[in-house]
């Protein structure tokens, strides 16, 4: 079983729309695996997605219903991968590993890393953008994730 973290900042918007591509998709695959996400702030602990993320997924047949936690120690043993949306996310999961001194070595990569169309390695945040944006990003996602499966699958033999 592969197992992989899903991170954003609040986990209402990329980390869980993230995570609900990466649910559908992996249906489709050999691969058995178990998946979650998480934030890094403790914003949201406890939400919904955005009700406009949640509106794009479910246009796209995904429904949304994870409620938002924060990135906890036990989770650099559970998972496998963590996949943060952005480099000052990737960093914040890189300290906090460092400060709780875990030995476990999950595999940490930017989801960004997975796309073949990147101009950069940042998943915008559309927290504050409008229902483009947040079209934009279930795009991004779909192509890192389904590039991601594929990795995950050359990984792991599937």
């Amino acid at each position: 079983m592969i197992k992989v973290l899903f991170v954003c900042l609040g986990n209402i918007c990329r980390s869980p729309m993230a995570e609900g591509i990466f649910a559908k998709l992996s249906k489709e695959s050999s691969l058995e695996v178990s998946y979650d996400s998480a934030g890094t702030s403790a914003y949201h602990i406890g939400e919904l997605p955005d009700e406009r993320m949640r509106e794009t997924a479910l246009e796209k047949g995904i429904t949304l219903t994870h409620r938002a936690r924060q990135i906890v120690r036990e989770d650099f043993d559970k998972f496998d991968y963590i996949i943060a949306m952005d480099k000052s996310n990737y960093e914040n999961i890189l300290n906090y590993k460092n400060r709780i001194n875990k030995a476990a070595e999950p595999t940490i990569m930017l989801m960004r890393s997975f796309d073949s169309q990147k101009e950069n390695l940042e998943v915008p945040d559309p927290y504050y953008g409008g229902n483009d944006d947040f079209e934009r990003v279930y795009q991004m996602l779909l192509r890192c994730n389904r590039n991601f499966i594929e990795f995950l699958e050359e990984e792991h033999g599937a």
